[in-house]
């Protein structure tokens, strides 16, 4: 997939051209449809779709206080979205200057850059532009004076509400994964460098790799079942979020550590994408390690048999099973 970071070089692309834009964090069924849709289009007419997006969430930028944490930061967003046959991705940097551009400037400049014919593909509830004022209403008043085709995508529904990044972030945040995931389309994952801890885990028998994950947003603490695909092959796991406030021994910056089941493996240094599964228990506190241990051995079978249970794909990526 091919990457820019400002709209000129898209004149260079095969026409037709179908944009599918929106800022897709944690690209989500919502998002696939859009996505997809403007891939088929592309197909149907022999041309190419891209997506386009930007980068930071504009309250980063505008309101760094009220800022979300992301379900997936950039690298692991455009990971994502190369999954879904696209040919480009546009990441335009948001900054001030571009907070206060009013939506006819940026449509104008869209329309220039590209090759005709050429397509938009949205979401009904994307805005964009100064105020938020751009929307589907004021896109399909100027679009076709622009030699735009406009499409948009109404939003998709699940368990009596539209799925969106914002419903999604707060089902994770209360450890409901498989809702997060039924409404994401895959399991939530996290992505982060291991490094090396304190070694505490291997004297209990229950050796982990300690992952600190990226600006992404983490259930509570607690302990997961979880997987990870290492090297093509997909490993089963437990993982362990320390409380950083009850338990501050184990610092204050975000961590997780993960026990593989069957597998010994040396990961030190490596770049890690683990997938949270299941919410099992949260925190506590054990008299001693005979206690802390017996725990752990409860966590691993209870995982062993509950894992069993999850679809997965021809990868080995495990997937939701969604009423």
């Amino acid at each position: 997939m091919k990457l820019l970071h400002e709209l000129g070089g898209l004149r260079h692309e095969p026409a037709p051209l179908f944009i599918a834009a929106g800022f897709f964090d944690g690209v989500h069924r919502g998002h696939q449809r859009v996505i997809g849709t403007a891939v088929d289009l592309a197909r149907a007419g022999g041309g190419n779709a891209w997506a386009l997006t930007l980068d930071p969430h504009p309250l980063k930028v505008l309101a760094p206080g009220k800022a979300p944490l992301l379900l997936t930061s950039l690298p692991h967003k455009l990971q994502l979205l190369e999954q879904l046959g696209l040919a480009g991705c546009v990441v335009l940097p948001f900054t001030p200057a571009v907070a206060h551009e009013a939506p006819e400037f940026f449509l104008n400049e869209l329309a220039a850059s590209l090759p005709r014919p050429a397509g938009l593909v949205i979401g009904t509830n994307w805005t964009f532009g100064h105020a938020a004022r751009g929307n589907a209403a004021l896109l399909q008043r100027l679009a076709p004076g622009l030699g735009l085709s406009l499409h948009p995508v109404e939003p998709l529904g699940w368990s009596g509400g539209p799925v969106s990044s914002t419903r999604i972030r707060q089902q994770i945040l209360h450890g409901h994964l498989e809702s997060a995931a039924c409404m994401s389309g895959h399991f939530h994952s996290i992505h982060g460098q291991v490094g090396r801890g304190k070694g505490y885990g291997r004297t209990l028998g229950f050796p982990t790799a300690n992952l600190r994950p990226h600006d992404e947003v983490l259930p509570p603490p607690g302990v997961f079942a979880v997987c990870a695909k290492i090297d093509g092959v997909s490993h089963l796991g437990a993982a362990f979020r320390p409380d950083p406030q009850s338990q501050p021994e184990f610092g204050g910056d975000p961590l997780i550590e993960v026990h593989f089941l069957d597998a010994h493996l040396d990961l030190y240094d490596r770049e890690l994408e683990v997938y949270l599964l299941h919410y099992l228990r949260p925190t506590r506190r054990f008299e001693n390690a005979t206690d802390l241990r017996e725990q752990i051995a409860r966590d691993v079978e209870e995982i062993r048999q509950m894992t069993g249970k999850l679809l997965t794909t021809a990868e080995g990526v495990p997937l939701p099973a969604c009423e």
